[in-house]
């Protein structure tokens, strides 16, 4: 049976190495001084209330300050970051070894160990193959095209689907994202993110 007095120290996603393709190339770099900022700039109160706690192992502060790793290939370059908790090393050119500093003790160590190790996984992925999704609509007089219109300083393209609406929807493509039609009825998406 279970034993529910064990805890797991380890996480099955997290240990696996990431293996690179030879077109792929990775480094770990630290964030730029003064690059971090939290996304809601604290209240005095809360302010006052961070600075009472001190550090502990579970903290973001004990485990240093958290980098990003680079990954470039043929179809781009995506910066990962990772989290104070994990620890990235190239142990040669064929693979990236993910670990997590706390040694997979702590809740949140465990949690962004396997996490960090699919996101870099996934931009390895991305920066080397890319990513297509082939979509089609199913429906009674559904419908998409591409559009191409001159913007000022780059042709804009605009993808149009009529589903059923009074007016049909018109979603313009973000950079780096490519989309096909190849027929009336499927939609091609291609991108390396």
């Amino acid at each position: 049976g279970l034993s529910h007095g064990r805890v797991r120290c380890m996480s099955r996603i997290g240990r696996v190495p990431v293996k690179l393709p030879e077109a792929v190339s990775v480094r770990v770099e630290p964030y730029a001084a003064g690059s971090l900022h939290p996304i809601k700039p604290p209240t005095a109160h809360r302010l006052r209330q961070m600075m009472k706690r001190r550090p502990d192992k579970d903290s973001f502060q004990a485990f240093g300050t958290p980098h990003r790793v680079v990954v470039n290939g043929p179809l781009g370059e995506i910066a990962v970051p990772v989290h104070s908790f994990v620890d990235v090393a190239q142990p040669d050119a064929e693979t990236l070894q993910v670990s997590a500093k706390c040694g997979g003790t702590t809740r949140l160590g465990k949690t962004m160990w396997g996490t960090t190790k699919s996101y870099i996984a996934n931009a390895v992925r991305g920066v080397s193959q890319g990513f297509r999704k082939d979509l089609e609509l199913q429906g009674v007089g559904f419908r998409a095209r591409i559009e191409k219109a001159d913007g000022a300083l780059y042709p804009v393209e605009t993808l149009v689907l009529r589903l059923g609406f009074t007016n049909e929807l018109q979603l313009p493509v973000p950079p780096g994202i490519e989309i096909s039609c190849p027929t009336q009825t499927t939609i091609a998406v291609f991108g390396f993110r």
